[in-house]
């Protein structure tokens, strides 16, 4: 983008190492320099005083320059674009502070219903099943997901924690994923349960407070359906045993804590529904945008 024009004051301030705003002259940063001196390079024209700088040290080009070359050019239209860009800087400072807050917020709310909830049951002990009673439990869960999925239907099955909110609310805030989420409507947008809330069902085979048999019954469901070999395009989990139930607290497989393994089935494809399973694109950490150069 070529350089505007400009008048024969600034440049004789540029030879000086100076910079006229508004009248008055004062010495230009170091990154103001670095900027100016980048943008000098590209038109052949270097102050005679900067011309070995070392270009290892040119990199780092900020927007500062710009924003002082705009106000020496056209002072007037330059202060309604300081005037917005502070509105949009105090509207996003007002706004991440609103959101720490609401966070903060939620964790102390989370941080007391799990104690509450490791109060509560702290005499609720519950063994952990023998080989058979797992065993049957996973065959009347795989059997319950055959049947409702058909031949076209996809499954998921899971665990998790349920402190401070009931049970089926967890259960539906979890079903499709908190973190790595499992599937995504077309366009980036994730899925949650009211999204398919019509075409789906939801199953909790295990409630109680031992983790270890939500887990196992979690590990073990998932492992017949793939002796099965339910493809990868009627499931959302990838493998056996990917995730935990695990509690919030410090010995969480023998402290007593609500715990569930639910089961999500559906009885369309996924494309019927319009999801689709995730991809490495769609949990790709986004980019930083970079500051804009002169």
């Amino acid at each position: 983008m070529p350089l505007p024009p400009f008048p024969e004051t600034f440049w004789a301030a540029i030879e000086k190492g100076v910079r006229d705003i508004a009248g008055k002259l004062r010495k230009l940063n170091a990154p103001e320099k670095r900027q100016l001196l980048a943008i000098l390079r590209e038109h052949e024209d270097y102050p005679v005083k900067w011309k070995n700088k070392a270009p290892e040290k040119q990199h780092n080009i900020l927007c500062s320059l710009r924003y002082a070359i705009e106000k020496l050019l056209n002072p007037e239209e330059f202060a309604e674009k300081e005037r917005a860009n502070n509105a949009r800087k105090n509207k996003s400072r007002r706004e991440n502070g609103k959101q720490k807050a609401a966070d903060a917020k939620r964790s102390q709310a989370l941080r007391e219903a799990n104690a509450q909830a490791i109060l509560e049951n702290k005499d609720h002990k519950e063994p952990t099943w023998d080989e058979d009673t797992l065993e049957k439990e996973a065959i009347d869960t795989v059997k319950y997901i055959v049947e409702k999925c058909g031949r076209n239907g996809f499954v998921h099955v899971f665990g998790g924690a349920w402190p401070g909110k009931k049970l089926k609310e967890a259960v539906e805030a979890e079903c499709f994923g908190k973190g790595s989420h499992a599937v995504f409507i077309d366009g980036g947008r994730r899925v949650h349960y009211h999204h398919v809330s019509d075409h789906v069902k939801l199953l909790i085979p295990y409630t109680g407070t031992n983790c270890l048999n939500a887990d196992d019954l979690e590990e073990r469901v998932q492992g017949k359906l793939l002796d099965l070999g339910w493809p990868q395009h009627r499931r959302m989990f990838t493998r056996a045993g990917s995730g935990t139930c695990k509690g919030p607290a410090t010995g969480w497989t023998t402290i007593p804590f609500p715990y569930y393994t639910g089961v999500l089935v559906c009885d369309k494809s996924m494309e019927e529904i319009g999801i689709r399973l995730a991809t490495k694109k769609d949990h790709a950490p986004k980019r930083k945008r970079s500051s804009s150069s002169l």
